[in-house]
């Protein structure tokens, strides 16, 4: 099976590659696409494909875009980190819809909803042997992250985590004493590491601790503007389509 990969961060681009070598070692990808518009200009002369892992932010845009503007016939399993673009994605030629961070079960699961539609379902035993293989232990939340200020490293404990976020492409802690501190994790690989009871991510570039929020107030066209204590780089806004989820989690 010829796999397309279009997403634009590398270390998704690498995890991603990675699964699919361990759920089926004759799964070949044909490519990365960092872009929206390369996305475009691939489709006008495309290589043969069998399924394409299409992540919806991309630098340059949505790759929806791509879908509409190019025609693709070839299946998808669309990619993101919010399930506010579910209904458009179905609307899409797509087979299914993943959230970040890729739980190696839920792409197996999606890889065989591909194979029963396409004919290319496999044995039940070996599926079977495979997911649970997969499933592995439960997610352990971590007490504590490794952390760096210049050459020092700190190992920062959660209860001193105002917030963990993202800022000219490095990722950082700030502690309730107003630190920042470098950490070498993704926030999506950090969202599945933390007490989702006590942290929420609030957008792309921010996961919160509750007891470190100071104020939440309503926004433009359904948003919420949430404040937090120490202040944030800039706002921190949560979308229209995440407001309802934020506020199930300030009640729970």
């Amino acid at each position: 099976m010829r796999v397309l990969i279009i997403e634009d961060e590398p270390i998704a681009v690498q995890r991603l590659t990675t699964m699919l070598r361990e759920i089926d070692r004759e799964i070949q990808v044909a490519g990365v696409i960092e872009s929206v518009e390369a996305g475009i200009a691939y489709f006008e002369k495309p290589e043969k494909l069998d399924l394409v892992f299409m992540d919806i932010e991309l630098g340059d845009g949505q790759s929806f875009k791509i879908v509409e503007e190019a025609k693709i016939d070839v299946p998808i399993i669309f990619i993101t980190a919010y399930s506010e673009h579910t209904l458009k994605a179905f609307k899409l030629n797509s087979i299914d819809y993943l959230l970040k961070p890729l739980n190696a079960n839920e792409l197996t699961q999606a890889i065989l909803k591909y194979r029963r539609h396409h004919g290319q379902v496999k044995k039940p035993t070996d599926l079977a042997a495979l997911l649970k293989e997969l499933q592995g232990p439960a997610r352990e939340i971590k007490a504590r992250f490794l952390a760096r200020t210049g050459t020092r490293l700190i190992s920062a404990p959660t209860d001193q985590i105002a917030y963990f976020y993202t800022k000219d492409k490095l990722q950082y802690i700030k502690t309730i004493k107003n630190e920042d501190l470098v950490i070498d994790k993704r926030l999506d690989e950090i969202e599945n590491e933390v007490d989702g009871r006590t942290f929420f991510r609030a957008n792309r570039q921010f996961i919160v601790n509750y007891n470190n929020i100071d104020k939440v107030h309503a926004w433009f066209s359904g948003k919420l503007k949430v404040s937090v204590n120490p202040t944030a780089y800039e706002d921190i806004i949560v979308s229209r389509l995440r407001a309802a989820e934020f506020k199930k989690w300030l009640g729970e």
